[in-house]
C-alpha cells in the first residue's frame, strides 16, 4: 500500500527577540493595555524580521529540511508556496524558491492561499494530487508569515501577538503499512465575518494611489468574538475520527493553529481528552502567532521532543480569518 508520508519538517525565524515586556511597553506609551489579550493568546515573546523577506526566511527553512530528510534538491517532484504573505504577485514565489533552492526537476510549481490554513491545506492537497500521479514521488511545501510589515503601529491582535517565521515540509510518497501517512481531512466555512480584516484596506486597486494615507494600504483587523470556534473545532474532530473507524481517544496527538491557547485547551476540554496537557504542543509563547507555519512549527517542536511516535494518530486542526476551519488526519 502507498501513502504520504512526513520525510522531514522545520522552521526559521529571524534573530530579533521582542520580549513581552517591550510589548507592554509600546502598548502602555499608546494608551493600551494588552495584558489580558497576551495571556489569553499565550505570548511571552516574538521574533520579528529587520530585513529579511518571506523569500529569503523560506530558503533557510527548505535548506535545513531537505538536508534533514537526507534527499538532494533535484530528488524533489512538486513545490509548493503556502502562505497569504507572499513577496512577489509574479513571478510566482514557488518559481522564485525553484530558482534559490535548486529543485531542478520540480516541474510542478505552485503558489497556494487559503490564509492561516495554507500549509496543512497544502499538505492535504499535495497528498491527494501524489496519489493520483506517477510522477509526483516528494513535495516540498513550504510558508511563513511577516505581517508585521503590513501592520498598523496600534494594531494589537498582530503586532503584540504575532511572529514572523518560516516553515517547510517534505512529503514523500512510499509503501506504508498499517494505513500510515495522510488519512482523511475535513473542511468547514462560513464566511460571515469576512469583513473583519482586509489586506490591504484601500486594496490592490488602489495600492499606488498616492491619496491614500499610508496606513490604509496595511492590514486592517476587526476585533471580533471568535469564542464559538472552539465548538466548530471540536465538531470538525468528532466527525473526522468517526467516518475513519476511530475515537478521540485513539488520537496521540494535536497539532493546532496557534493563534490562541485558551482556544485549543477549550477545544480539548469539549472533547473530553484525557491528560489534556500531554496530547497537544503550544509553541507560540516562543514564536508568536506565525501564520499558516503555526502548525508546523508546533509539529517540529513535537517531534524534537519526541512527543510522536510510530503509529500515533495524529491531528492537525487550524482555521482562517473569515472564516474556514480545517481538521486533518494523519498517521505517523
Amino acid at each position: 500500500m502507498k501513502g504520504i508520508k512526513i520525510l522531514s519538517s522545520s522552521i526559521y525565524h529571524p534573530e530579533n527577540k521582542i520580549t513581552k515586556e517591550e510589548i507592554l511597553e509600546n502598548f502602555d506609551s499608546k494608551g493600551i493595555d494588552v495584558r489580558g489579550l497576551m495571556e489569553t493568546l499565550g505570548r511571552n515573546q516574538l521574533y520579528k524580521t529587520k530585513n529579511e523577506n518571506i523569500i529569503e526566511m523560506c530558503v533557510i527553512a527548505g535548506q535545513q529540511a531537505i538536508k534533514k530528510a537526507g534527499i538532494q534538491p533535484e530528488d524533489i517532484d512538486m513545490l509548493i508556496f503556502a502562505s497569504d504573505n507572499p513577496e512577489y504577485l509574479a513571478p510566482s514565489n514557488s518559481l522564485i524558491l525553484h530558482s534559490k533552492l535548486g529543485t531542478v526537476n520540480a516541474n510542478n510549481i505552485f503558489d497556494f492561499n487559503n490564509n492561516c490554513l495554507s500549509m496543512v491545506s497544502a499538505m492535504d492537497y499535495a497528498g491527494k494530487y501524489m496519489m493520483a500521479s506517477k510522477d509526483i514521488e516528494t513535495t516540498i511545501i513550504l510558508g511563513g508569515q511577516m505581517m508585521n510589515f503590513f501592520s498598523r503601529e496600534d494594531d494589537a491582535v498582530i503586532r503584540a501577538t504575532s511572529g514572523d517565521g518560516a516553515a517547510c515540509l517534505i512529503l514523500r510518497k512510499e509503501e506504508v503499512k498499517d494505513n500510515s501517512g495522510i488519512i482523511d481531512s475535513i473542511y468547514l466555512t462560513e464566511s460571515f465575518l469576512n469583513d473583519k480584516m482586509r489586506l490591504p484596506v484601500c486594496g490592490m486597486s488602489n495600492i499606488l494611489n498616492e491619496d491614500i494615507d499610508v496606513e490604509d494600504k496595511k492590514a486592517l483587523f476587526i476585533s471580533h468574538d471568535v469564542s464559538f470556534f472552539t465548538e466548530k473545532w471540536s465538531y470538525l474532530i468528532k466527525e473526522l475520527v468517526k467516518r475513519n473507524g476511530l475515537e478521540v481517544g485513539d488520537v496521540s496527538h494535536f497539532i493546532f493553529s496557534q493563534f490562541s491557547l485558551k482556544d485549543i485547551e477549550n477545544t480539548l476540554g469539549l472533547l473530553e481528552v484525557k491528560n489534556p496537557k500531554d496530547k497537544y504542543t503550544f509553541i507560540a509563547d516562543k514564536y508568536g502567532y506565525t501564520g499558516s507555519a503555526s502548525p508546523i512549527f508546533a509539529l517540529n517542536e513535537a517531534y524534537n521532543l519526541n512527543r510522536i511516535n510510530d503509529s500515533d494518530y495524529i491531528i492537525f486542526c487550524t482555521v482562517g480569518i473569515g472564516y474556514s476551519m480545517t481538521a486533518l488526519l494523519y498517521r505517523a
